[in-house]
Protein backbone atom coordinates (compact mmCIF):
# COMPACT_ATOMS: atom_id res chain seq x y z
CA UNK A 1 0.00 0.00 0.00
CA UNK A 2 1.26 3.50 -1.01
CA UNK A 3 -0.08 6.87 0.78
CA UNK A 4 -0.79 9.03 -2.75
CA UNK A 5 -0.17 12.65 -1.33
CA UNK A 6 3.10 12.51 0.16
CA UNK A 7 6.56 11.72 -0.80
CA UNK A 8 7.01 8.53 -3.15
CA UNK A 9 2.87 8.56 -3.55
CA UNK A 10 2.59 12.06 -4.56
CA UNK A 11 4.96 11.38 -7.28
CA UNK A 12 2.88 8.73 -8.66
CA UNK A 13 -0.43 11.42 -8.19
CA UNK A 14 1.32 13.79 -10.18
CA UNK A 15 2.54 11.68 -12.65
CA UNK A 16 -0.56 10.48 -13.00
CA UNK A 17 -2.82 13.35 -12.91
CA UNK A 18 -0.84 16.05 -14.33
CA UNK A 19 2.30 14.96 -16.29
CA UNK A 20 0.87 15.98 -19.61
CA UNK A 21 0.12 19.95 -18.45
CA UNK A 22 -3.39 18.86 -17.11
CA UNK A 23 -3.39 21.47 -14.19
CA UNK A 24 -2.81 24.11 -17.10
CA UNK A 25 -6.05 22.87 -18.88
CA UNK A 26 -8.08 22.94 -15.68
CA UNK A 27 -6.83 26.59 -15.08
CA UNK A 28 -7.60 28.13 -18.80
CA UNK A 29 -11.46 26.15 -17.65
CA UNK A 30 -11.97 28.26 -14.55
CA UNK A 31 -10.67 31.10 -16.19
CA UNK A 32 -13.11 30.58 -19.03
CA UNK A 33 -15.77 31.93 -16.27
CA UNK A 34 -13.70 33.51 -13.83
CA UNK A 35 -12.33 36.50 -15.70
CA UNK A 36 -10.91 39.30 -13.11
CA UNK A 37 -7.20 39.44 -12.85
CA UNK A 38 -4.97 40.74 -9.67
CA UNK A 39 -7.15 38.13 -7.82
CA UNK A 40 -6.86 36.98 -4.35
CA UNK A 41 -6.98 33.48 -4.86
CA UNK A 42 -6.75 30.34 -1.88
CA UNK A 43 -6.25 26.58 -3.17
CA UNK A 44 -7.16 24.49 -0.44
CA UNK A 45 -5.47 21.37 -0.83
CA UNK A 46 -2.72 22.76 -3.09
CA UNK A 47 -0.97 19.81 -2.65
CA UNK A 48 2.96 20.29 -4.68
CA UNK A 49 1.43 23.36 -5.81
CA UNK A 50 0.89 23.19 -9.59
CA UNK A 51 -2.16 24.74 -10.02
CA UNK A 52 -1.18 27.49 -7.41
CA UNK A 53 1.72 28.13 -9.56
CA UNK A 54 0.10 28.05 -12.72
CA UNK A 55 -2.64 30.96 -11.30
CA UNK A 56 0.64 32.90 -10.03
CA UNK A 57 2.17 32.55 -13.55
CA UNK A 58 -0.52 34.21 -14.78
CA UNK A 59 -0.16 37.42 -12.36
CA UNK A 60 -3.08 36.02 -9.36
CA UNK A 61 -2.29 36.47 -6.19
CA UNK A 62 -1.83 33.18 -4.72
CA UNK A 63 -2.18 31.40 -1.21
CA UNK A 64 -1.53 27.35 -0.89
CA UNK A 65 -2.49 25.28 1.88
CA UNK A 66 -2.21 21.45 2.77
CA UNK A 67 -2.38 19.09 5.53
CA UNK A 68 0.74 16.89 4.07
CA UNK A 69 4.10 19.14 4.90
CA UNK A 70 6.05 17.06 1.93
CA UNK A 71 3.30 18.45 -0.58
CA UNK A 72 3.95 22.66 1.04
CA UNK A 73 7.63 21.45 0.96
CA UNK A 74 7.75 20.65 -3.11
CA UNK A 75 5.44 23.48 -3.61
CA UNK A 76 7.79 25.99 -1.81
CA UNK A 77 10.43 24.31 -3.84
CA UNK A 78 8.71 24.57 -7.18
CA UNK A 79 7.97 28.08 -6.09
CA UNK A 80 11.64 29.55 -5.65
CA UNK A 81 12.78 27.44 -8.76
CA UNK A 82 10.42 28.56 -11.18
CA UNK A 83 10.83 32.30 -9.24
CA UNK A 84 7.06 32.46 -8.88
CA UNK A 85 5.31 34.26 -5.48
CA UNK A 86 2.98 32.29 -3.84
CA UNK A 87 2.65 31.91 -0.22
CA UNK A 88 2.32 28.16 0.93
CA UNK A 89 1.23 26.77 3.98
CA UNK A 90 0.47 23.17 5.94
CA UNK A 91 -2.71 22.94 7.81
CA UNK A 92 -5.96 20.90 8.35
CA UNK A 93 -8.73 23.15 7.44
CA UNK A 94 -10.80 20.24 9.04
CA UNK A 95 -9.48 21.44 12.17
CA UNK A 96 -7.47 24.89 12.00
CA UNK A 97 -8.41 28.32 11.67
CA UNK A 98 -8.35 30.10 8.45
CA UNK A 99 -8.31 33.87 9.72
CA UNK A 100 -4.80 34.12 10.16
CA UNK A 101 -5.06 33.86 5.94
CA UNK A 102 -6.88 36.94 5.22
CA UNK A 103 -9.88 37.08 2.56
CA UNK A 104 -9.90 36.01 -0.84
CA UNK A 105 -11.98 36.65 -4.08
CA UNK A 106 -11.72 33.16 -5.08
CA UNK A 107 -11.18 29.71 -3.24
CA UNK A 108 -11.09 26.84 -4.83
CA UNK A 109 -10.63 22.99 -3.63
CA UNK A 110 -9.46 20.44 -6.49
CA UNK A 111 -8.94 16.74 -6.65
CA UNK A 112 -11.87 15.55 -4.07
CA UNK A 113 -10.28 17.13 -0.89
CA UNK A 114 -13.96 18.49 0.50
CA UNK A 115 -14.78 14.10 0.09
CA UNK A 116 -12.02 13.49 2.49
CA UNK A 117 -12.80 15.87 5.76
CA UNK A 118 -15.30 14.12 8.04
CA UNK A 119 -18.67 14.21 6.46
CA UNK A 120 -20.29 15.67 10.00
CA UNK A 121 -17.72 18.85 9.47
CA UNK A 122 -18.71 19.79 6.09
CA UNK A 123 -20.97 22.17 6.99
CA UNK A 124 -18.42 24.02 9.56
CA UNK A 125 -15.49 23.71 7.40
CA UNK A 126 -18.03 25.49 4.37
CA UNK A 127 -19.03 28.36 6.93
CA UNK A 128 -15.03 28.81 7.76
CA UNK A 129 -14.49 29.03 4.11
CA UNK A 130 -17.57 31.93 3.41
CA UNK A 131 -15.83 34.08 6.04
CA UNK A 132 -12.58 34.15 4.08
CA UNK A 133 -14.53 35.28 0.84
CA UNK A 134 -15.33 38.93 0.48
CA UNK A 135 -18.68 40.33 -0.90
CA UNK A 136 -18.03 38.89 -4.22
CA UNK A 137 -16.44 35.93 -3.74
CA UNK A 138 -16.47 32.80 -5.04
CA UNK A 139 -15.94 28.91 -3.56
CA UNK A 140 -15.06 26.68 -6.53
CA UNK A 141 -14.91 23.02 -5.15
CA UNK A 142 -15.40 18.94 -5.88
CA UNK A 143 -16.65 16.15 -4.15
CA UNK A 144 -17.33 12.49 -4.90
CA UNK A 145 -20.77 11.52 -5.44
CA UNK A 146 -22.31 8.38 -3.92
CA UNK A 147 -24.38 7.68 -7.49
CA UNK A 148 -27.87 5.67 -7.67
CA UNK A 149 -26.76 2.38 -7.82
CA UNK A 150 -23.56 3.21 -5.88
CA UNK A 151 -20.23 1.62 -8.37
CA UNK A 152 -18.36 -1.31 -6.34
CA UNK A 153 -16.01 -0.99 -9.50
CA UNK A 154 -14.28 1.45 -11.80
CA UNK A 155 -12.26 1.84 -14.21
CA UNK A 156 -10.72 5.03 -15.11
CA UNK A 157 -9.27 4.42 -18.77
CA UNK A 158 -7.45 7.70 -19.34
CA UNK A 159 -5.57 7.42 -16.03
CA UNK A 160 -5.18 3.76 -16.07
CA UNK A 161 -6.29 2.99 -12.41
CA UNK A 162 -8.94 1.07 -11.09
CA UNK A 163 -11.32 1.46 -8.14
CA UNK A 164 -12.66 -0.97 -5.80
CA UNK A 165 -15.48 0.72 -3.42
CA UNK A 166 -17.47 -0.04 -0.59
CA UNK A 167 -20.23 2.55 0.75
CA UNK A 168 -21.13 2.30 4.13
CA UNK A 169 -25.30 3.81 3.82
CA UNK A 170 -25.62 4.64 7.30
CA UNK A 171 -22.61 7.32 7.23
CA UNK A 172 -22.02 7.92 3.56
CA UNK A 173 -18.04 6.86 4.00
CA UNK A 174 -16.45 5.20 0.85
CA UNK A 175 -13.91 3.05 1.50
CA UNK A 176 -11.71 2.68 -1.88
CA UNK A 177 -8.42 1.01 -2.89
CA UNK A 178 -7.24 2.63 -6.49
CA UNK A 179 -4.81 0.25 -8.37
CA UNK A 180 -2.71 2.07 -10.21
CA UNK A 181 -1.67 -0.24 -13.05
CA UNK A 182 1.37 1.79 -14.68
CA UNK A 183 3.18 1.30 -11.38
CA UNK A 184 1.57 -1.29 -9.84
CA UNK A 185 0.80 -0.06 -6.74
CA UNK A 186 -2.37 0.07 -4.63
CA UNK A 187 -3.60 3.12 -2.59
CA UNK A 188 -6.18 2.87 0.55
CA UNK A 189 -8.85 5.74 0.47
CA UNK A 190 -11.25 6.74 3.05
CA UNK A 191 -13.58 9.04 1.76
CA UNK A 192 -17.37 10.50 2.39
CA UNK A 193 -19.82 10.37 -0.87
CA UNK A 194 -22.93 13.25 -1.54
CA UNK A 195 -25.55 13.67 -3.62
CA UNK A 196 -25.77 16.55 -5.47
CA UNK A 197 -29.08 17.77 -4.23
CA UNK A 198 -27.29 17.30 -0.13
CA UNK A 199 -24.30 18.95 -1.14
CA UNK A 200 -26.50 22.33 -2.33
CA UNK A 201 -28.54 21.94 0.86
CA UNK A 202 -25.65 21.94 2.65
CA UNK A 203 -23.84 25.34 1.00
CA UNK A 204 -26.92 27.28 1.19
CA UNK A 205 -27.32 26.33 5.50
CA UNK A 206 -23.71 27.56 5.50
CA UNK A 207 -24.72 30.90 4.59
CA UNK A 208 -23.61 31.38 0.89
CA UNK A 209 -26.74 32.94 -1.36
CA UNK A 210 -26.36 30.82 -4.65
CA UNK A 211 -25.36 27.48 -5.67
CA UNK A 212 -24.90 25.68 -9.56
CA UNK A 213 -23.57 22.77 -10.65
CA UNK A 214 -21.68 20.53 -13.31
CA UNK A 215 -19.39 17.47 -14.11
CA UNK A 216 -17.28 19.83 -15.97
CA UNK A 217 -14.26 22.25 -14.64
CA UNK A 218 -15.74 24.41 -17.20
CA UNK A 219 -19.14 24.63 -16.39
CA UNK A 220 -20.58 24.76 -19.97
CA UNK A 221 -23.12 23.90 -19.78
CA UNK A 222 -24.45 23.59 -15.79
CA UNK A 223 -25.89 20.35 -14.87
CA UNK A 224 -24.86 16.99 -15.11
CA UNK A 225 -24.30 15.56 -18.77
CA UNK A 226 -22.87 12.17 -17.58
CA UNK A 227 -24.48 9.20 -16.03
CA UNK A 228 -24.02 8.72 -12.75
CA UNK A 229 -21.09 11.14 -12.43
CA UNK A 230 -18.10 10.07 -10.08
CA UNK A 231 -17.68 13.63 -8.92
CA UNK A 232 -19.38 16.77 -9.66
CA UNK A 233 -18.09 20.55 -9.38
CA UNK A 234 -20.20 23.25 -7.14
CA UNK A 235 -19.57 26.53 -7.34
CA UNK A 236 -20.64 28.40 -4.41
CA UNK A 237 -21.37 32.50 -4.42
CA UNK A 238 -21.50 35.15 -1.44
CA UNK A 239 -24.43 36.73 -3.31
CA UNK A 240 -27.43 35.95 -5.61
CA UNK A 241 -28.03 36.60 -9.54
CA UNK A 242 -24.85 35.19 -10.64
Amino acid sequence: MVELYRDAGLDIYEKVHYSHGEHIREVDQILSWYLPRGTRILDIGCSGGLHALEFARRGFSVTGVDVEPSAIERAEERSRSLLLRAAFHALDIGRDDLASLGTFDLIYSLGNVISHIDKNRFGDVLERIRKRLDQDGIFLFDVLIKGNPFLEEIREEEHRIFWKRKLDEETDLIRMDGFFEEFDVTCPFEVWGYSVEEVCSIVCQSGFRHVDYSDRLDFSPSGISTTNPFCVNFRAYMKEGV
